[in-house]
């Protein structure tokens, strides 16, 4: 809270040397908002947007008595009896076969999944003609881990006893480092 002091400047009549409640410049709003006006916008735009919806509604109804007009050749039977026809393949699930409906799609996944399992986990020829067979992939895992990966000797390590030089990354590639292949 503000204190007034008889400092020069300062009297009386407050911090600036005058009288706020004798300023005639001083102002503030004497009343509240005018409750009539603020309801008179809200319904009028109220009723402007009903005026909207109805005459989007019209021109709708307009439009489709024009196209309705336009395709009077074409029946409605017609394109029923298109929609009733099959899309080409591949078509999404859910579609009308010859027989009634496929099947759901959480049996179709099932199915799928099954099928994958049978090829990862069994034996068979993936071409016979060249002797290639698919083997089980746990079997696989194994070969790979006894025997390692298949890799072809590189010529960089030749000459210097199966090992490789490359740059080392602490020296700015001044120095070379031996790396095994």
């Amino acid at each position: 809270m503000a204190e007034t002091t008889n400092n020069p400047g300062n009297g009386e009549h407050g911090e600036h040397g005058h009288d706020p409640q004798s300023n005639a410049d001083v102002s503030f709003e004497r009343r509240d908002v005018n409750v009539f006006e603020v309801s008179a916008f809200g319904i009028g735009l109220l009723l402007s947007c009903i005026v909207v919806v109805f005459a989007i509604y019209g021109m709708f109804v307009y439009l489709f008595k024009v196209e309705d007009k336009k395709n009077e050749g074409a029946s409605t039977r017609g394109m029923l009896a298109q929609r009733a026809t099959l899309p080409p393949e591949p078509r999404l699930q859910g579609f009308r076969d010859a027989e009634g409906y496929k099947a759901p799609p959480k049996v179709e996944l099932k199915d799928m999944r099954a099928d994958e399992d049978a090829i990862l986990n069994g034996y068979g020829w993936v071409d016979p003609n060249k002797g290639t067979v698919r083997i089980p992939i746990d079997l696989a895992l194994d070969m790979v881990a006894k025997k390692g990966l298949p890799s072809k000797p590189s010529q960089a390590g030749a000459d210097n006893d199966g090992y490789r030089m490359i740059p080392e990354d602490s020296s700015s590639g001044r120095t070379l480092e031996k790396i095994s292949q």
